[in-house]
């Protein structure tokens, strides 16, 4: 191998290791609207499918918090409707537990929203209580499944006059 080669070769090896931790954090961008689109009705579909409990909730109590090498927030979800399974009694904690290259984890949109913000909240049933999987603001829910939930859930919702 020739000193240019060799020289080439040691370059790209140093920038892919200096890019990876930033590429896994990065989405895939594509550039078809339609497919991003469907990826996140996949998404959606797939939370449907796993979660025992999908329920309305609004986030309030924010709180920011330290973490090793950053800071996060901490929040309370207050359940609001149910869309599957039962409706959790009482508020729910959440909070970002580390922080990594990527930013704080867990990645909930409702630990990055605002006081009073309505979110769909997807939960598996585990020995101790409930684990919160994923939080999406209201306005992005577009599974026909989590929808036909929604309207049922909402219609069934005795009205306030």
């Amino acid at each position: 191998m020739t000193a240019n080669r060799l020289a080439i070769w040691v370059f790209a090896v140093a920038l892919t290791a200096v890019a990876a931790p930033a590429l896994a954090c990065s989405p895939l961008v594509d550039a078809s609207q339609d497919a991003a689109a469907e990826r996140v009705r996949n998404r959606q579909a797939e939370l449907w499918v796993r979660s025992d409990v999908i329920f309305l909730s609004q986030a309030n109590a924010f709180e920011r918090i330290e973490l090793a090498g950053g800071y996060g927030f901490s929040a309370m979800l207050v359940p609001s409707l149910a869309l599957k399974g039962d409706l959790p009694a009482g508020r729910i904690a959440i909070r970002h537990t580390t922080f990594t290259s990527c930013g704080p984890i867990p990645f909930l949109d409702a630990l990055s929203g605002r006081e009073g913000e309505w979110f769909v909240t997807y939960g598996r049933s585990v020995a101790s209580g409930l684990s919160i999987d994923a939080t999406i603001p209201v306005a992005n829910l577009v599974d026909d499944e989590g929808l036909r939930a929604w309207r049922k859930a909402f219609d069934a919702e005795p009205s306030a006059d």
